[in-house]
């Protein structure tokens, strides 16, 4: 019996032990297949993450202005957001025009309810699909020159409302330096203005390369101040007349309206100075370029004035190129981009010249801009 009883103990204690074991292998298998799947999540967290930090570095920080769908979120999350949205100005006039050329509304500069009948409104109009015919857009303007008076008539108990209406185009080959960006057309008085904005990366990528540094090279140690924007720009004269166009009178303006000058050719010279590593032939080649590809080395002389000649755009001639601005602050959101325009009287009389002012609406976000990659050389 005592040899059973012990025997049974035994028994019992290897049960318990197995139990233990089992129950021990059990948890670490758990374990482990916790840890697989940790380790699971945290590489498809890592994946996202990284796939978000690209799709975000490969955005342009200054792009045109909202989409109409942004603000109809804003208006959804928030239904008394004070947040006009005009899918179409003034509509049972407006509409017909826009129809006739088979015109669409895709975005707006937005305005809040009390500014509405005060400030102008900017709509953003785009062809199916974003093709761009330069041809079709004249032709929508003489239509709607008509129609436009009438929809900016004050109404009862209103101030006057300026509507602003910009074409919207996704066509690169409209410009000799083709776009990456959408291309924003505006035509006022016999002018044609297209802008579009160009990311330091892509100019890295086209300039920033061989033996010549980029006109628009930068390094991360420099100022926000001595960064900068770059826009393209085409400017077609369809007047009889000559126009002039002064880059340092051209400025970007923010929500706060921090005032972002333009820069010339020298500004361009004077930042490779503040850069200890930009010198020699690189910075020789790099002006050389600039000389080449901004807008206002490639517009000829129309005015000759001692010591200080006039450039612009002749009679029935385009001219195109690179337009630089001071880099705008980090908290900038609704930007404008204003191109002062002087047309030369058809007189032949001493008359003041008129400045016609072209403004385009961009947004700015800062995470686009913190995601951007850093300098390269190619």
């Amino acid at each position: 019996m005592k040899w059973f009883y012990r025997q049974t103990k035994s028994c019992e204690n290897v049960e318990r032990y197995v139990g233990r074991r089992l129950c021990r292998s059990r948890q670490i298998k758990g374990q482990r297949g916790d840890l697989l799947l940790n380790i699971g999540m945290l590489f498809l967290l890592g994946l996202v993450v990284s796939g978000c930090g690209q799709s975000l570095a490969s955005l342009a920080p200054i792009q045109p202005v909202h989409n109409i769908a942004d603000a109809l979120m804003e208006k959804a999350n928030n239904p008394s957001a004070d947040v006009v949205i005009p899918a179409i100005p003034s509509e049972d006039m407006a509409k017909p025009v826009l129809e006739k050329h088979g015109l669409q509304t895709v975005g707006f500069r937005i305005a809040k309810g009390n500014e509405a009948n005060t400030k102008a409104l900017t709509y953003m109009l785009a062809f199916p699909e974003y093709a761009y015919s330069i041809n079709d857009w004249d032709n929508f303007l003489t239509d709607w020159a008509e129609v436009q008076p009438q929809i900016e008539l004050p109404k009862e108990n209103e101030d006057r409302k300026m509507v602003d209406v910009v074409l919207v185009s996704d066509h690169p080959e409209a410009f000799q330096t083709q776009a990456r960006q959408n291309i924003l057309t505006k035509t006022l008085d016999g002018i044609t203005v297209s802008i579009c904005y160009w990311r330091r990366a892509d100019l890295d990528r086209k300039y920033n390369r061989g033996n010549a540094f980029s006109p628009f090279y930068e390094t991360e140690g420099l100022k926000q101040g001595d960064k900068t924007d770059v826009f393209y720009v085409q400017i077609t004269n369809n007047r009889n007349e000559h126009v002039i166009f002064d880059v340092k009178k051209s400025t970007v303006v923010d929500q706060g309206e921090n005032v972002y000058p333009g820069l010339n050719y020298e500004d361009l010279r004077l930042r490779f100075s503040y850069m200890s590593r930009a010198t020699g032939l690189y910075v020789t080649n790099g002006l050389e370029k600039a000389r080449e590809i901004l807008l206002e080395k490639r517009m000829p002389i129309v005015e000759k004035h001692v010591g200080a000649p006039r450039i612009g755009v002749e009679p029935g001639k385009s001219v195109e190129g690179f337009v630089p601005f001071t880099q705008v602050k980090g908290n900038a959101v609704e930007l404008t981009v204003v191109l002062p325009i002087e047309k030369a009287s058809s007189s032949e009389g001493v008359q003041r010249y008129q400045t016609v002012e072209f403004k385009f609406p961009f947004t700015h976000s800062k995470g686009i801009r913190v995601a951007q990659p850093a300098p390269q050389r190619y």
